[in-house]
């Protein structure tokens, strides 16, 4: 027995306060304070058990965890990466004109893919989209069953999405210098948990409190810039916080 982590440690301690907890509102609206690496955690949360007695092992157990070691290990150079970036804030300046083109290699564009799908197939949204449509023809399903189910959906989509998605798609780095971003169990992005999507992906991820990342992949589009970013205002911060709760 393991407890996997959906939202990473080496991201959710970006969001610790000065008093090194997080501030964390339940389903319930119930407000309380832990610390970030206690949060978004699952028991066995990549593992695949097949036994149809719970407890007990079978010989085709199997785990996918290490399908997320390479978004893991690459988050905190990212993260450092795009704090460098070169962005001023200019609020007077009609939306289109406010972003601001970035250098990247193919590498970290690369990295930042599999990065943001990695929190994306990884959150609680997708695991329930997982197992939605055998709930919706079967009706519940016991525990053990239904775990293994999700994880036999979810095992393929970091690779499948990520190498099918690679680079070929718009980047934008959005920025908040006073108000900021939130992380929740799911947020905006179409990819399909029974048939991975390919074209058209679209995803919105909060990073750190301070930083959130667009992948939008359009019928068509110029090239470059591939990379931009942007400072947004309180009011456009606050409807990305909007689109994590509705997600």
């Amino acid at each position: 027995s393991e407890r996997h982590h959906w939202w990473p440690r080496c991201v959710s301690r970006h969001w610790a306060d000065v008093d090194g907890k997080t501030g964390w509102i339940t389903s319930a609206g119930e407000s309380r304070r832990l610390r970030p690496d206690g949060l978004g955690q699952i028991g066995n949360g990549h593992h695949i058990k097949l036994s149809r007695m719970p407890g007990e092992s079978d010989p085709w157990d199997t785990s996918f965890e290490h399908e997320f070691n390479l978004a893991d290990n690459a988050f905190p150079e990212t993260i450092e990466w795009i704090e460098s970036l070169e962005c001023e804030a200019q609020p007077d300046q009609p939306l289109h004109r406010r972003f601001i083109a970035q250098n990247a290699t193919d590498d970290q564009l690369r990295l930042l893919t599999e990065e943001v799908v990695s929190l994306a197939v990884r959150s609680p949204r997708f695991r329930e989209r997982c197992v939605a449509l055998a709930e919706n023809l079967r009706g519940p399903l016991p525990e053990h069953e239904r775990n293994a189910l999700i994880g036999a959906n979810m095992r393929h989509a970091q690779r499948s999405v990520s190498d099918s998605l690679g680079i070929r798609a718009k980047y934008a780095v959005l920025l908040t210098r006073e108000r900021e971003f939130i992380y929740g169990d799911g947020f905006f992005q179409n990819v399909s948990a029974t048939a991975p999507q390919y074209t058209r992906v679209r995803l919105l991820a909060p990073i750190t409190p301070t930083m959130s990342v667009m992948i939008f992949q359009p019928i068509q589009y110029r090239p470059e810039p591939r990379l931009s970013a942007i400072v947004l205002t309180e009011t456009e911060v606050a409807a990305c916080n909007d689109a994590v709760q509705i997600c």
